[in-house]
């Protein structure tokens, strides 16, 4: 299995020295469901890993370590981007068992910079997000952040501020808060996510009270047991 992930990576990378080789090696060795992912996804994988720029490459490695973590749930299975095909923007994945049951859509984002007003900034990846997400549909947005911060604490203020933002008492930082209300009927959950040294993503599960269609109760548990 060695060499075939080696030349997966290399395909995808372009070389070993691309800064995620390692990382996708890591990922595709320890599990044959992220390999799988990787060559089922080959064209979409080898486009985002051409992206310029270290922010936008750190990005997509939080993107795929969702995936990575996802896949440690045997019982199910990941489509990659599964709504582009009709046009606009989409969650990034769609998580079902083989047989298509107890699916539910998860949109990646990452805050790149915790400097300021990190709330401020989780309160505005969540109101981009949620224009994103399907209706009728279970939802959630993983928030991928940096490894020491206090993820329940961050999005309970910026919650709070999307609140006063929606009733028009803070429209400081240019929040726009009645969007997000709008939205926030389609977002069952919040996966708060941090990526340590070797590449293992750990998350939280916020559920959010008033969507519409809530994470069923197996699927919160299988979420929590990935740890």
């Amino acid at each position: 299995m060695g060499s075939r992930i080696d030349a997966l990576v290399l395909d995808l990378c372009g070389a070993d020295t691309h800064p995620l080789a390692a990382r996708l090696r890591g990922w595709a060795q320890a599990s044959r469901a992220v390999a799988a992912f990787l060559e089922a996804n080959a064209s979409k994988v080898r486009r985002k890993l051409r992206v310029p720029g270290p922010a936008a490459l750190a990005d997509v490695e939080a993107e795929l370590a969702v995936a990575a973590w996802l896949l440690r749930e045997r019982r199910w299975t990941l489509a990659y981007e599964p709504l582009a095909a009709s046009g606009g923007r989409g969650p990034d994945f769609r998580v079902a068992a083989p047989d298509g049951s107890g699916a539910f859509f998860v949109e990646v984002t990452r805050l790149r910079d915790m400097d300021g007003d990190p709330a401020l900034r989780l309160a505005r990846a969540l109101t981009d997000k949620v224009g994103q997400l399907p209706a009728g549909a279970v939802n959630v947005v993983a928030a991928v952040l940096p490894s020491g911060v206090d993820g329940a604490a961050l999005l309970a203020d910026a919650l709070r501020r999307l609140d006063r933002a929606a009733g028009g008492q803070d429209g400081a930082g240019g929040l726009d808060g009645r969007a997000f209300a709008r939205g926030r009927p389609r977002l069952g959950a919040v996966l708060l996510a941090d990526v340590d040294d070797a590449g293992a993503l750990h998350a939280d599960v916020h559920l959010l009270p008033g969507a519409r269609h809530q994470l069923p109760p197996e699927t919160v548990r299988r979420l929590r047991a990935l740890g």
